[in-house]
């Protein structure tokens, strides 16, 4: 299956809406009981709200906006979406150094660490250590008051077992599925961003993605969502297919979507 919108029919009162996921900005409204955070602002925080909007979840009452790195894909819109939203921005400590410009003025910042939990909007958060070129960065492990759980991973090179560890379980398991290893050897990127790209310091490929499906599978996992596809290296059918296969493979009943760049993707947590 590919990425789709969601009517407002199928709300669910404790979900998950991809409002961005790709090179040109990512953005995830996590929620539960009328109260959520934001994962990320890598869009305008306008289209943000707008693509919030689009989803019928303007009522949910954003509380705090966790930031997975400091990367311009991620942070863009950080600022002006906390200061707006009045909200506290949380992130690790090497984060917070290298964003410190970008998060000078908002109303406050919460430094975190690994796989110690906390608090936000009724939810139980927990940060996971991710393999990124970049400063501190980390994947998110939220569960619910109702116990479910979504394990969130874009930009990580590799899943280590600290990774599988805090991804273990999940309801819904949100995973980076960036590139087919094959549409990017042949593609036109430059030699040295290939190289990045396929690094244990870069992004997660369709295989590495099913892989991780094959390790982190239980009776739980309902739904599978591939994020940060790349537009030029791979497609939503290829990627679905790879996971896809994985599922099978493991005898598991779990869907497979894609998040996008362009559509909001809104998938129940139950």
């Amino acid at each position: 299956m590919h990425s789709m919108d969601m009517t407002a029919s199928a709300i669910p009162s404790e979900g998950a809406a991809f409002l961005a996921s790709g090179s040109s900005g990512n953005a995830t409204l996590v929620h539960a009981a009328g109260r959520g955070v934001l994962i990320d602002c890598g869009i305008s925080a306008r289209e943000c709200r707008r693509r919030i909007a689009s989803a019928e979840l303007d009522g949910i009452a954003i509380e705090a906006l966790l930031l997975t790195h400091e990367h311009s894909d991620h942070l863009r819109g950080v600022r002006v979406m906390s200061r707006t939203l009045g909200i506290p921005v949380y992130a690790t400590r090497g984060t917070l150094a290298v964003a410190r410009a970008d998060l000078a003025d908002v109303p406050g910042c919460v430094e975190i660490t690994h796989e110690a939990i906390f608090g936000a909007a009724g939810l139980r958060i927990m940060a996971i250590r991710t393999s990124h070129d970049a400063a501190e960065p980390v994947g998110f492990r939220i569960e619910t008051p109702q116990g479910r759980v979504l394990g969130f991973a874009s930009d990580t090179g590799v899943i280590t077992p600290e990774c599988a560890e805090g991804l273990a379980g999940c309801d819904l398991l949100a995973i980076e599925a960036n590139h087919d290893v094959q549409m990017l050897e042949a593609g036109p990127y430059p030699l040295f961003l290939k190289r990045r790209i396929l690094s244990e310091r870069g992004h997660l490929s369709n295989v590495h993605a099913a892989d991780a499906v094959r390790r982190l599978g239980c009776d739980r996992l309902h739904t599978i969502v591939g994020l940060h596809l790349s537009q030029h290296n791979n497609l939503p059918a290829i990627a679905c297919d790879a996971v896809s296969d994985a599922v099978r493979q493991t005898g598991l009943g779990a869907r497979v979507l894609t998040a996008s760049a362009a559509h909001v993707l809104t998938c129940s947590l139950g």
